[in-house]
Protein backbone atom coordinates (compact mmCIF):
# COMPACT_ATOMS: atom_id res chain seq x y z
CA UNK A 1 0.00 0.00 0.00
CA UNK A 2 1.55 3.45 -0.84
CA UNK A 3 1.93 5.85 1.70
CA UNK A 4 0.41 8.66 -0.80
CA UNK A 5 -2.68 6.70 0.27
CA UNK A 6 -2.69 6.24 4.39
CA UNK A 7 -0.41 9.81 5.04
CA UNK A 8 -2.63 12.58 3.29
CA UNK A 9 -4.82 13.09 6.60
CA UNK A 10 -1.64 13.73 8.82
CA UNK A 11 0.33 16.09 6.73
CA UNK A 12 -2.86 18.21 5.38
CA UNK A 13 -3.39 18.79 9.25
CA UNK A 14 0.01 20.09 9.45
CA UNK A 15 -0.05 21.87 6.33
CA UNK A 16 -3.21 23.53 6.01
CA UNK A 17 -2.69 26.90 7.51
CA UNK A 18 -5.41 29.49 7.10
CA UNK A 19 -4.60 32.45 5.05
CA UNK A 20 -7.77 34.70 6.11
CA UNK A 21 -5.35 38.33 6.09
CA UNK A 22 -2.72 37.31 3.53
CA UNK A 23 -5.47 35.84 0.98
CA UNK A 24 -7.99 38.98 1.73
CA UNK A 25 -5.08 41.38 1.13
CA UNK A 26 -4.31 40.02 -2.21
CA UNK A 27 -7.82 39.89 -3.28
CA UNK A 28 -8.30 43.52 -2.39
CA UNK A 29 -5.37 44.55 -4.20
CA UNK A 30 -3.69 45.73 -1.27
CA UNK A 31 -0.31 45.68 -0.29
CA UNK A 32 2.01 43.39 -2.17
CA UNK A 33 2.12 39.42 -0.64
CA UNK A 34 5.09 38.71 1.75
CA UNK A 35 7.59 35.80 0.88
CA UNK A 36 6.22 34.21 4.07
CA UNK A 37 2.35 34.60 2.75
CA UNK A 38 3.34 32.77 -0.48
CA UNK A 39 4.76 30.32 1.84
CA UNK A 40 1.65 29.79 3.46
CA UNK A 41 -0.57 29.47 0.25
CA UNK A 42 1.71 27.20 -1.35
CA UNK A 43 1.61 25.08 2.45
CA UNK A 44 -2.71 25.59 1.37
CA UNK A 45 -2.70 24.83 -2.09
CA UNK A 46 -0.58 21.91 -1.13
CA UNK A 47 -2.91 20.77 1.58
CA UNK A 48 -5.72 20.96 -1.58
CA UNK A 49 -3.65 18.82 -3.89
CA UNK A 50 -3.08 21.82 -6.01
CA UNK A 51 0.33 20.70 -6.73
CA UNK A 52 1.32 23.22 -10.25
CA UNK A 53 -0.41 26.18 -8.06
CA UNK A 54 1.58 25.56 -5.08
CA UNK A 55 4.88 25.43 -6.86
CA UNK A 56 4.23 28.59 -8.71
CA UNK A 57 3.37 30.32 -5.75
CA UNK A 58 6.32 28.56 -4.02
CA UNK A 59 9.15 29.50 -6.63
CA UNK A 60 7.94 33.62 -6.47
CA UNK A 61 9.77 32.97 -2.62
CA UNK A 62 12.43 33.96 -2.14
CA UNK A 63 14.50 32.05 0.06
CA UNK A 64 17.09 34.68 1.36
CA UNK A 65 14.28 36.58 2.96
CA UNK A 66 15.06 36.90 6.65
CA UNK A 67 12.95 35.21 9.02
CA UNK A 68 11.39 32.96 6.25
CA UNK A 69 11.01 29.62 7.74
CA UNK A 70 12.92 27.32 5.36
CA UNK A 71 12.35 23.84 7.51
CA UNK A 72 8.53 24.96 6.17
CA UNK A 73 9.85 25.73 2.53
CA UNK A 74 11.97 22.72 2.29
CA UNK A 75 8.77 20.23 3.75
CA UNK A 76 6.43 21.86 1.12
CA UNK A 77 8.60 22.14 -1.49
CA UNK A 78 9.51 18.33 -0.91
CA UNK A 79 5.95 17.77 -0.66
CA UNK A 80 5.62 19.43 -4.18
CA UNK A 81 7.38 17.28 -5.71
CA UNK A 82 6.98 14.29 -3.76
CA UNK A 83 3.44 14.17 -5.68
CA UNK A 84 5.00 15.39 -9.31
CA UNK A 85 7.15 12.16 -8.86
CA UNK A 86 10.01 14.66 -8.92
CA UNK A 87 11.55 12.00 -5.94
CA UNK A 88 15.09 13.07 -6.24
CA UNK A 89 13.94 16.42 -5.76
CA UNK A 90 11.85 15.55 -3.16
CA UNK A 91 14.63 13.55 -0.82
CA UNK A 92 16.57 16.27 -1.21
CA UNK A 93 13.98 19.31 -0.26
CA UNK A 94 12.50 17.13 2.65
CA UNK A 95 16.52 15.79 4.01
CA UNK A 96 16.92 20.07 3.75
CA UNK A 97 13.63 20.78 5.54
CA UNK A 98 15.07 17.89 8.30
CA UNK A 99 18.56 19.61 8.85
CA UNK A 100 16.67 23.20 9.32
CA UNK A 101 14.87 22.06 12.37
CA UNK A 102 11.79 20.07 11.13
CA UNK A 103 10.40 17.35 13.63
CA UNK A 104 7.49 16.29 12.31
CA UNK A 105 7.86 12.55 12.07
CA UNK A 106 5.38 12.45 9.47
CA UNK A 107 8.21 14.47 7.27
CA UNK A 108 10.07 11.05 7.54
CA UNK A 109 7.18 8.89 6.27
CA UNK A 110 7.45 11.09 3.33
CA UNK A 111 10.96 11.13 2.88
CA UNK A 112 11.23 7.34 2.99
CA UNK A 113 8.03 6.95 0.29
CA UNK A 114 10.85 8.82 -1.84
CA UNK A 115 13.50 6.62 -1.13
CA UNK A 116 11.21 3.51 -1.41
CA UNK A 117 10.53 5.28 -5.22
CA UNK A 118 13.69 5.43 -5.82
CA UNK A 119 14.70 1.54 -5.07
CA UNK A 120 16.99 2.87 -2.09
CA UNK A 121 15.38 0.14 0.25
CA UNK A 122 18.41 1.08 3.44
CA UNK A 123 17.73 4.80 2.84
CA UNK A 124 13.73 3.98 3.35
CA UNK A 125 13.87 1.44 6.04
CA UNK A 126 15.86 4.39 8.08
CA UNK A 127 13.81 7.31 7.74
CA UNK A 128 10.80 4.64 8.33
CA UNK A 129 12.88 4.13 12.02
CA UNK A 130 13.15 7.56 12.49
CA UNK A 131 10.00 8.30 12.42
CA UNK A 132 9.19 6.11 15.17
CA UNK A 133 5.73 5.43 16.80
CA UNK A 134 4.07 7.61 13.63
CA UNK A 135 5.21 5.01 11.33
CA UNK A 136 4.78 1.56 13.41
CA UNK A 137 0.89 2.95 13.80
CA UNK A 138 0.62 2.55 10.02
CA UNK A 139 -0.28 -0.80 8.37
CA UNK A 140 0.92 0.61 4.89
CA UNK A 141 4.09 1.25 6.62
CA UNK A 142 5.12 -2.73 7.57
CA UNK A 143 4.18 -3.41 4.15
CA UNK A 144 7.31 -1.01 2.99
CA UNK A 145 9.33 -2.51 5.46
CA UNK A 146 8.37 -6.12 4.11
CA UNK A 147 9.15 -4.89 0.87
CA UNK A 148 12.42 -3.12 1.32
CA UNK A 149 13.83 -5.83 3.34
CA UNK A 150 12.59 -8.55 0.53
CA UNK A 151 14.47 -6.89 -2.27
CA UNK A 152 17.83 -6.37 -0.49
CA UNK A 153 17.93 -10.22 -0.27
CA UNK A 154 16.77 -10.51 3.82
CA UNK A 155 14.18 -12.74 3.32
CA UNK A 156 13.44 -13.54 6.57
CA UNK A 157 13.25 -10.00 7.87
CA UNK A 158 10.86 -9.51 5.34
CA UNK A 159 8.69 -12.55 6.92
CA UNK A 160 9.56 -11.66 10.18
CA UNK A 161 8.01 -7.90 9.54
CA UNK A 162 5.13 -8.89 8.45
CA UNK A 163 4.17 -12.03 10.98
CA UNK A 164 4.77 -8.57 13.71
CA UNK A 165 2.36 -6.59 11.52
CA UNK A 166 -0.47 -9.43 11.41
CA UNK A 167 0.00 -9.41 15.37
CA UNK A 168 -0.43 -5.54 15.45
CA UNK A 169 -3.36 -5.94 13.19
CA UNK A 170 -4.98 -8.96 13.46
CA UNK A 171 -7.91 -7.58 11.14
CA UNK A 172 -6.06 -6.80 8.74
CA UNK A 173 -5.41 -10.15 6.40
CA UNK A 174 -3.26 -8.40 3.78
CA UNK A 175 -0.23 -9.44 5.58
CA UNK A 176 -0.64 -12.98 5.96
CA UNK A 177 -1.60 -13.06 2.26
CA UNK A 178 1.65 -11.19 1.48
CA UNK A 179 3.80 -13.88 3.35
CA UNK A 180 2.08 -16.85 1.49
CA UNK A 181 3.11 -15.05 -1.85
CA UNK A 182 6.44 -13.95 -0.62
CA UNK A 183 6.94 -18.11 0.23
CA UNK A 184 6.03 -19.02 -3.10
CA UNK A 185 7.89 -16.79 -4.82
CA UNK A 186 11.38 -17.83 -3.07
CA UNK A 187 9.96 -21.89 -3.61
CA UNK A 188 8.71 -22.96 -0.17
CA UNK A 189 5.50 -24.64 -1.06
CA UNK A 190 5.09 -26.84 2.12
CA UNK A 191 5.54 -23.52 3.84
CA UNK A 192 3.20 -21.34 1.84
CA UNK A 193 0.15 -24.03 1.66
CA UNK A 194 0.49 -23.90 5.75
CA UNK A 195 0.44 -20.63 6.10
CA UNK A 196 -2.28 -20.49 3.11
CA UNK A 197 -4.40 -22.45 4.82
CA UNK A 198 -4.62 -20.41 7.79
CA UNK A 199 -4.92 -17.13 5.61
CA UNK A 200 -8.06 -19.26 3.32
CA UNK A 201 -9.76 -19.48 6.48
CA UNK A 202 -10.20 -16.12 7.61
CA UNK A 203 -12.49 -15.87 4.84
CA UNK A 204 -11.67 -12.95 2.75
CA UNK A 205 -9.73 -14.45 0.11
CA UNK A 206 -9.53 -13.18 -3.47
CA UNK A 207 -9.75 -15.55 -6.34
CA UNK A 208 -5.60 -14.79 -7.32
CA UNK A 209 -5.37 -16.16 -3.32
CA UNK A 210 -7.31 -19.45 -4.02
CA UNK A 211 -5.17 -20.01 -7.55
CA UNK A 212 -1.61 -19.01 -5.76
CA UNK A 213 -2.09 -21.23 -3.31
CA UNK A 214 -4.16 -24.44 -4.94
CA UNK A 215 -0.54 -24.00 -6.79
CA UNK A 216 1.43 -24.15 -3.63
CA UNK A 217 -0.45 -26.83 -2.81
CA UNK A 218 -0.18 -28.52 -6.55
CA UNK A 219 3.60 -28.21 -6.30
CA UNK A 220 3.88 -30.21 -2.83
CA UNK A 221 1.80 -32.79 -4.55
CA UNK A 222 -1.16 -32.36 -2.06
CA UNK A 223 -3.07 -32.48 -5.47
CA UNK A 224 -6.54 -33.79 -3.41
CA UNK A 225 -5.96 -30.93 -1.14
CA UNK A 226 -5.30 -28.32 -4.05
CA UNK A 227 -8.03 -29.23 -5.89
CA UNK A 228 -10.61 -29.27 -3.57
CA UNK A 229 -9.78 -25.33 -2.47
CA UNK A 230 -9.35 -24.72 -6.16
CA UNK A 231 -12.88 -26.33 -7.39
CA UNK A 232 -14.47 -24.82 -4.69
CA UNK A 233 -12.94 -20.83 -5.22
CA UNK A 234 -14.27 -22.40 -9.19
CA UNK A 235 -18.15 -21.95 -7.54
CA UNK A 236 -17.57 -18.47 -5.83
CA UNK A 237 -15.71 -17.16 -9.02
CA UNK A 238 -16.74 -19.21 -12.06
CA UNK A 239 -15.43 -16.80 -14.77
CA UNK A 240 -11.96 -16.64 -13.69
CA UNK A 241 -9.61 -17.65 -16.15
CA UNK A 242 -6.69 -17.94 -13.36
CA UNK A 243 -8.56 -20.35 -11.43
CA UNK A 244 -9.41 -22.42 -14.49
CA UNK A 245 -5.79 -22.32 -15.25
CA UNK A 246 -4.91 -23.60 -11.81
CA UNK A 247 -7.26 -25.90 -11.70
CA UNK A 248 -6.10 -27.55 -15.36
CA UNK A 249 -2.26 -27.66 -14.54
CA UNK A 250 -3.51 -29.81 -11.11
CA UNK A 251 -5.33 -32.04 -13.13
CA UNK A 252 -2.63 -32.60 -15.48
CA UNK A 253 0.01 -33.11 -13.16
CA UNK A 254 -2.65 -35.34 -10.79
CA UNK A 255 -2.65 -37.63 -14.29
CA UNK A 256 -6.05 -36.58 -15.70
CA UNK A 257 -5.48 -34.54 -18.52
CA UNK A 258 -8.85 -35.19 -20.33
CA UNK A 259 -10.23 -32.89 -16.89
CA UNK A 260 -7.65 -30.46 -17.53
CA UNK A 261 -8.46 -30.18 -21.19
CA UNK A 262 -12.10 -29.44 -20.22
CA UNK A 263 -10.98 -27.25 -17.59
CA UNK A 264 -9.01 -25.34 -19.97
CA UNK A 265 -11.57 -25.31 -22.55
CA UNK A 266 -14.42 -22.93 -20.44
CA UNK A 267 -11.69 -20.78 -19.93
CA UNK A 268 -10.81 -21.02 -23.58
CA UNK A 269 -14.24 -19.61 -24.37
CA UNK A 270 -13.22 -16.66 -23.08
CA UNK A 271 -9.77 -16.39 -23.63
CA UNK A 272 -9.22 -17.47 -27.48
CA UNK A 273 -5.25 -17.40 -26.74
CA UNK A 274 -6.15 -20.65 -24.68
CA UNK A 275 -7.24 -22.66 -27.57
CA UNK A 276 -3.96 -23.93 -28.43
CA UNK A 277 -3.48 -25.30 -25.07
CA UNK A 278 -6.60 -26.70 -24.77
CA UNK A 279 -6.40 -28.81 -27.90
CA UNK A 280 -2.66 -29.99 -26.95
CA UNK A 281 -4.50 -31.32 -23.73
CA UNK A 282 -7.19 -33.39 -25.77
CA UNK A 283 -4.21 -35.24 -27.74
CA UNK A 284 -2.89 -35.73 -24.59
CA UNK A 285 -5.39 -36.88 -23.10
CA UNK A 286 -6.35 -39.26 -26.75
CA UNK A 287 -8.58 -37.39 -28.66
CA UNK A 288 -6.54 -36.06 -31.31
CA UNK A 289 -9.33 -35.71 -33.61
CA UNK A 290 -10.68 -33.40 -31.15
CA UNK A 291 -7.96 -31.56 -30.82
CA UNK A 292 -7.73 -31.20 -34.68
CA UNK A 293 -10.83 -29.28 -34.37
CA UNK A 294 -10.43 -27.40 -31.73
CA UNK A 295 -7.13 -26.53 -33.44
CA UNK A 296 -9.29 -24.08 -36.15
CA UNK A 297 -10.12 -22.03 -33.32
CA UNK A 298 -6.81 -20.91 -32.76
CA UNK A 299 -6.46 -17.03 -33.46
CA UNK A 300 -2.33 -17.49 -34.01
CA UNK A 301 -2.17 -18.62 -37.74
CA UNK A 302 1.93 -19.41 -36.74
CA UNK A 303 0.75 -21.61 -34.14
CA UNK A 304 -1.75 -22.80 -35.44
CA UNK A 305 -0.21 -24.15 -38.51
CA UNK A 306 2.54 -25.64 -35.88
CA UNK A 307 0.37 -27.38 -34.10
CA UNK A 308 -1.99 -29.07 -37.16
CA UNK A 309 1.08 -30.52 -38.44
CA UNK A 310 1.77 -32.56 -35.19
CA UNK A 311 -2.01 -33.58 -34.89
CA UNK A 312 -2.22 -34.41 -38.63
CA UNK A 313 1.06 -36.34 -38.31
CA UNK A 314 -0.44 -38.45 -35.25
CA UNK A 315 -3.69 -38.95 -37.12
CA UNK A 316 -1.77 -40.24 -39.99
CA UNK A 317 -3.13 -38.07 -42.44
CA UNK A 318 0.18 -37.11 -44.09
CA UNK A 319 -0.72 -36.16 -47.59
CA UNK A 320 -2.86 -33.23 -46.14
CA UNK A 321 0.86 -32.71 -44.05
CA UNK A 322 2.77 -32.30 -47.36
CA UNK A 323 -0.16 -30.32 -48.98
CA UNK A 324 0.68 -27.48 -46.22
CA UNK A 325 4.27 -26.92 -47.04
CA UNK A 326 3.55 -23.65 -49.09
CA UNK A 327 1.56 -22.36 -46.15
CA UNK A 328 3.88 -23.68 -43.92
CA UNK A 329 6.77 -21.49 -45.87
CA UNK A 330 4.94 -18.04 -46.12
CA UNK A 331 4.63 -18.32 -42.39
CA UNK A 332 7.72 -19.12 -41.63
CA UNK A 333 6.97 -22.38 -39.71
CA UNK A 334 9.84 -23.95 -41.48
CA UNK A 335 12.19 -22.11 -39.18
CA UNK A 336 11.38 -24.07 -36.91
CA UNK A 337 13.31 -27.63 -36.89
CA UNK A 338 10.66 -30.08 -35.41
CA UNK A 339 8.03 -28.56 -37.89
CA UNK A 340 10.51 -28.94 -40.40
CA UNK A 341 11.43 -32.98 -39.63
CA UNK A 342 7.50 -33.55 -39.25
CA UNK A 343 6.65 -32.19 -43.00
CA UNK A 344 9.13 -34.51 -43.99
CA UNK A 345 8.58 -37.32 -41.99
CA UNK A 346 5.04 -36.54 -44.00
CA UNK A 347 6.51 -36.27 -47.17
CA UNK A 348 8.97 -39.55 -46.52
CA UNK A 349 5.42 -41.38 -45.47
CA UNK A 350 3.39 -40.54 -48.55
CA UNK A 351 6.14 -41.60 -50.47
CA UNK A 352 7.66 -38.55 -51.87
CA UNK A 353 11.64 -39.54 -50.52
CA UNK A 354 13.37 -36.81 -52.69
CA UNK A 355 10.94 -34.04 -51.01
CA UNK A 356 11.33 -35.62 -47.48
CA UNK A 357 15.54 -35.26 -47.84
CA UNK A 358 15.79 -31.84 -48.89
CA UNK A 359 14.00 -30.78 -45.59
CA UNK A 360 15.84 -33.15 -43.97
CA UNK A 361 18.79 -31.62 -44.97
CA UNK A 362 18.05 -28.70 -43.47
CA UNK A 363 18.13 -29.99 -39.91
CA UNK A 364 21.01 -28.78 -38.03
CA UNK A 365 19.65 -29.74 -34.29
CA UNK A 366 21.83 -32.77 -33.03
CA UNK A 367 18.72 -34.85 -31.89
CA UNK A 368 16.83 -33.99 -34.88
CA UNK A 369 19.83 -34.66 -37.07
CA UNK A 370 20.02 -38.21 -35.98
CA UNK A 371 16.65 -39.16 -36.54
CA UNK A 372 17.27 -37.58 -40.04
CA UNK A 373 20.39 -40.07 -40.18
CA UNK A 374 18.16 -43.00 -39.38
CA UNK A 375 15.06 -41.97 -41.90
CA UNK A 376 17.38 -41.40 -44.98
CA UNK A 377 18.73 -45.57 -43.89
CA UNK A 378 14.57 -46.55 -43.76
CA UNK A 379 14.18 -44.24 -47.19
CA UNK A 380 17.64 -46.45 -48.94
CA UNK A 381 16.08 -49.79 -47.74
CA UNK A 382 13.00 -48.46 -49.40
CA UNK A 383 14.04 -47.51 -52.58
CA UNK A 384 15.97 -51.01 -52.53
CA UNK A 385 12.85 -53.36 -51.87
CA UNK A 386 9.96 -51.12 -52.12
CA UNK A 387 7.54 -53.59 -50.26
CA UNK A 388 9.09 -53.56 -47.18
CA UNK A 389 7.99 -50.24 -46.89
CA UNK A 390 4.35 -50.96 -47.90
Amino acid sequence: MSLRRVLPILMRLALAATLLAGSAQAASGGDEISDAERLELAARLTADGEYERAARALGKVDTRAEELDLAKYHTVAGLIALNQNRNEDAVRNLEDAIAAGQADPTVQLYLAQAHFALERWREALAALDAAGETADALGGVWQMRAHAWWALGERQRALDTLGQAAARFPANNSFTRRQVFYLIEAGLYQEAAILGRQFLRRGDAKAEDYAAIGSALRRTRSYDEALAILESARLRYPDNDALSKALAQTWLEAGKPLAAARMLEQAALRDPALWVETAELYRRAGYPALALSLNARVPDPARKLKQRVGLLVELRRYGEVAGMESALRRAGALEDEDVRYALAYAFFRAGDFAAADRHLAALKRPELFRKATELRKVMEECADAPWSCA
